[in-house]
């Protein structure tokens, strides 16, 4: 359902990993090159984005569109896209702008392949 989406943005100079997961965590899809457990990544990203929801609600009555977390070797990018879920995990030396810019349109392609 969502291989091509997967496959652009695998196709991202220093992406590692992607994952759609629902809500609660369930990997829906996901494809990685070097990390282990997709089952367990996909849960940690949905983790993060509704952990980031909590505190957003908490603190500015919003609700987050994208997150990043970022490591000393890798960045995490996280989004809503549609009824699931998108994490991207990236070397930190891919380009943050371009990245960003690939995850937002891999999240509306995503809405529309839910449609």
């Amino acid at each position: 359902m969502f291989e091509n989406i997967i496959a652009d943005l695998l196709g991202v100079s220093g992406v590692k990993g992607v994952y759609i997961a629902d809500p609660e965590g369930t990997l829906i899809e996901s494809e990685s090159l070097d990390i282990a457990d997709d089952e367990v990544c996909a849960a940690l990203v949905a983790d993060i984005f509704n952990k980031a929801s909590e505190v957003c609600e908490k603190l500015s009555s919003d609700s987050p569109e994208f997150i990043t977390l970022e490591g000393k070797k890798d960045r995490i990018l996280v989004s809503r896209a549609g009824n699931f879920i998108l994490g991207v995990v990236a070397d930190i030396k891919t380009n943050y702008g371009l990245l960003k810019i690939e995850v937002k349109k891999a999240a509306d392609k995503a809405v529309m392949v839910q449609l």
